[in-house]
């Protein structure tokens, strides 16, 4: 496990990120402090893409909001940005099924201002015949993964509350998209772990076929899973111990309440070794044909006040514990990168009640967001509850799969 260090611990931690907007991260060589930088997302097209045949918008580098009615499409320019950060959806992985019907390919493009003068490029091209291609100033990158935290976004919808409702496994994917987004080591590691895994449980199902099992192969997997699988659980202990002060205070803003928000990191490497666990449980693996133990199956518990939120939390408790979920997501992303993440806002002024909403656009009028990208129906609701806020505005109405600025 690395050694981090930060000059300020626990709450007055958090408040320092909140409050100050200055930032501190520390890397394995380095400690600096950040004044996190305005990322913007100039402009992008989308060919084919979703219910569009070819729509090109330009942005401000303020508040960008699309209005229109249910169905009109306003969700999937959201979704449009989103590719361009992690070449896949937010909603569905197959990206075929993101083709205009009747149609072989669709093409998203975007140029990014990541630095003062200086533009990107980058392109995701997707067709029924042909592999996903990602090209970044018309380079093609050929690792999708090496794209991912160039482009540091956070998007908050209405079905991010399956963050709670559903199983273990979404929450394990939303905290290796966190830690991925800002290390390109632990998503390199999780890769080769995955990798391991997947060669691991193809020896076991080999077995309960009918095989033998090689011992000295087995044994490789082992020791290849255990080097990866602990240093994934080490970053992921230290991501959890560094990221509860930032949540539990925007809880309380969030809220306005008193409840503890916690998160409780369950797993086998606690207690022993992902070595001994692996050793431990080689009779149970070889009967069920894969790998029972490991990072794989860690669990993160959702807490308020002792208890799974889950099971005893009302319907406006879980939107506050999501809302501070994804703000205290944007914060670490904006202290680990030095750079504020896009903020994208998917029907937010239907879902959220009137306190909630408001405790949200506060933060918005206090500079803590950089490029903002906001979905509603409602044209003038959008227009009246931004209209205080300074920050550049530009509003389109979406109907059905054309987009006209207003």
């Amino acid at each position: 496990m690395q050694n981090y260090t930060f000059y300020s611990k626990g709450k007055d931690f958090a408040k320092m990120l909140i409050v100050c907007k200055l930032t501190l991260f520390y890397t394995s060589t380095l400690r600096c402090w950040y004044i996190a930088g305005v990322l913007y997302l100039k402009n992008i097209r989308l060919y084919q893409f979703k219910n569009y045949v070819d729509s090109e918008l330009s942005f401000c580098k303020g508040i960008n909001c699309f209005a229109g009615p249910n169905g009109a499409g306003k969700t999937n320019i959201l979704d449009a940005i989103y590719y361009l950060a992690f070449t896949k959806s937010y909603f569905q992985a197959q990206d075929q099924l993101h083709i205009l019907h009747g149609h072989p390919e669709f093409l998203i493009e975007g140029m990014l201002l990541p630095k003062a003068d200086m533009e990107e490029s980058i392109k995701i091209h997707a067709s029924i015949t042909s592999k996903k291609r990602l090209i970044v100033n018309n380079n093609e990158v050929k690792k999708l993964s090496l794209h991912i935290g160039e482009l540091p976004l956070v998007m908050i919808t209405p079905y991010d509350v399956l963050l709670i409702l559903e199983g273990n496994e979404e929450r394990r994917k939303w905290i290796d998209g966190i830690l991925s987004q800002t290390d390109a080591a632990y998503l390199n590691t999780l890769l080769q772990y995955n990798r391991i895994l997947e060669q691991r449980n193809k020896l076991l199902k080999a077995f309960a076929s009918g095989q033998s099992l090689d011992p000295l192969l087995i044994e490789s997997y082992n020791e290849q899973l255990a080097e990866a699988g602990t240093w994934i659980f080490e970053k992921r202990k230290y991501f959890i111990h560094v990221f509860l002060p930032l949540f539990s205070t925007y809880y309380q803003i969030i809220s306005n309440g008193n409840e503890r928000v916690d998160i409780n990191y369950v797993s086998h490497l606690h207690e022993k070794s992902l070595l001994h666990c692996l050793d431990e449980s080689k009779q149970v693996d070889m009967l069920s044909a894969r790998t029972t133990k490991g990072i794989h199956k860690d669990e993160f518990e959702f807490i308020l006040d002792r208890f799974s939120i889950k099971k005893t939390g009302s319907q406006g408790q879980q939107k506050s514990f999501i809302i501070a979920l994804k703000l205290a997501q944007y914060d670490y992303i904006k202290a680990a990168t030095g750079k504020k993440p896009l903020l994208l806002l998917d029907d937010i002024f239907e879902k959220l009640d009137e306190h909630r909403l408001q405790k949200l656009l506060e933060l918005m009028a206090s500079d803590t967001f950089g490029q903002i990208f906001i979905t509603d129906t409602h044209l003038e609701r959008m227009q009246q509850s931004l209209k205080h806020l300074t920050a550049a505005q530009k509003y389109f109405m979406v109907e059905a799969g054309k987009i006209s600025e207003i």
